[in-house]
């Protein structure tokens, strides 16, 4: 490792970034390394880059520029992150948690204590009492409206009036659920719902797609999905194979090479696949979202490390993988949650090809600045306008 230091008198700190980040010297970096095994950078040879000569005051209006895009690129990421979050958090309350099951279950308990030959009771409820208390199926389905929208009982009301439309859903929603759970092999579960396996919900495609037909950014291997369920960059090299192993859009691709690294993406597009990477296609329609959130979970990367094969290179066992022990709800539950969260992950590619541009755009700038071919000001007048 060699940490570089900039020279405040001569030097804009993030701008020396962008440079050493830039082809101007990736590539001399490239004609410096030597070695076949461990290429290496001698640190004498750090005195070989050429600089490119830029005034201060010209550096930091280009890094200001540079900056920019970047900060767009953190905000898209962050964005991201946070809408990953949410959805695993209501995947969470209705799937792990049963909290509107729950809420059914202490409404039920709450209104039986409420009615005039019971005791007055006084258990943490979702549902607030009021008068007249409504029939027994109309508070519990109160109670789960509550714990999936996280709203008080005025604010539905609220809702109701203002936005009928999203309260009729949301009751739809509620009414699915059940209000009692039952034994089973993984324990309490909702009623109705099964102790099954990711077989009952998934399968491996094999359709395959001729290389020829396939890009860079349509082709996904092992090296370019990102570590730490980050999805995908572009590729940078091709199959030499006449064809591959074809994915769809909405299904979701993992890495079976070391799961622990956690490389999972949901697709949202065609595309091309490297044979070392799995391929899930649900067998129920409109539950790809449900899928991947279930997928998504530590638990699950855990369960392919446990049941992987090979010591240096773990890989993922795919009979072993169809066992991976689930809660599977209704279909209908299972629909609702992807339609739930369907919107993020619209946002999500938005974002995502948003970002892409923004590379692109900041990749292809730094040299035509940097060479001159840009200038500083025309470069500050198209962001100006893009921003606008």
């Amino acid at each position: 490792m060699m940490i570089f230091r900039a020279n405040q008198e001569s030097w804009n700190t993030r701008f020396l970034y962008y440079v050493l980040t830039s082809p101007v010297i990736q590539n001399q970096i490239t004609n410096l390394t030597s070695g076949s095994a461990v290429p290496q950078l001698p640190a004498r040879d750090l005195k070989k880059f050429k600089l490119p000569k830029v005034p201060l005051s010209i550096q930091n209006r280009i890094e200001a520029i540079i900056s920019s895009l970047s900060d767009k690129l953190s905000l898209n990421h962050q964005i991201n992150q946070t809408l990953e979050q949410m959805a695993q958090a209501i995947f969470k309350s209705w799937f792990v948690d049963f909290e509107p099951v729950k809420a059914k279950i202490e409404a039920k308990r709450f209104w039986h204590a409420l009615q005039p030959q019971n005791e007055p009771a006084s258990p943490v409820c979702y549902a607030e009492p009021f008068e007249p208390l409504p029939d027994l199926d109309a508070y519990m389905i109160l109670a789960a409206m509550q714990a999936i929208s996280g709203k008080s009982s005025e604010q539905l009301t609220r809702l109701q009036t203002e936005q009928p439309e999203q309260y009729a859903e949301l009751r739809t929603t509620a009414e699915l659920f059940p209000s009692a759970m039952q034994e089973s092999e993984l324990g309490e579960i909702p009623e109705g719902w099964e102790a099954g396996s990711l077989n009952d919900i998934a399968t491996f495609p094999n359709n395959r797609i001729a290389t020829e037909e396939l890009s860079l950014d349509t082709y996904v291997s092992t090296e370019n999905m990102l570590e730490g369920r980050k999805g995908i960059c572009r590729a940078s090299s091709m199959p030499s194979s006449a064809s591959v192993p074809s994915f769809e859009p909405k299904q979701i691709l993992i890495s079976n090479i070391r799961p622990y690294f956690k490389k999972i993406w949901f697709s949202n597009k065609s595309g091309g696949r490297s044979p070392d990477v799995l391929d899930l296609m649900c067998k129920h329609k409109n539950t790809s979202e449900f899928t991947y959130n279930l997928l998504y979970q530590d638990q699950f990367f855990d369960y392919m490390m446990l049941t992987s094969k090979g010591a240096k290179m773990p890989r993922g066992d795919k009979k072993a993988i169809m066992q991976f022990a689930s809660v599977v709800p209704t279909i209908e539950i299972m629909q609702s949650f992807s339609k739930r969260v369907e919107s993020f992950y619209d946002l999500i590619t938005s974002n995502n090809r948003q970002s892409t541009s923004l590379v692109s755009v900041r990749d292809t700038l730094l040299p035509k600045l940097l060479s001159g071919e840009l200038s500083v000001s025309n470069a500050e007048s198209q962001l100006a306008e893009a921003e606008g």
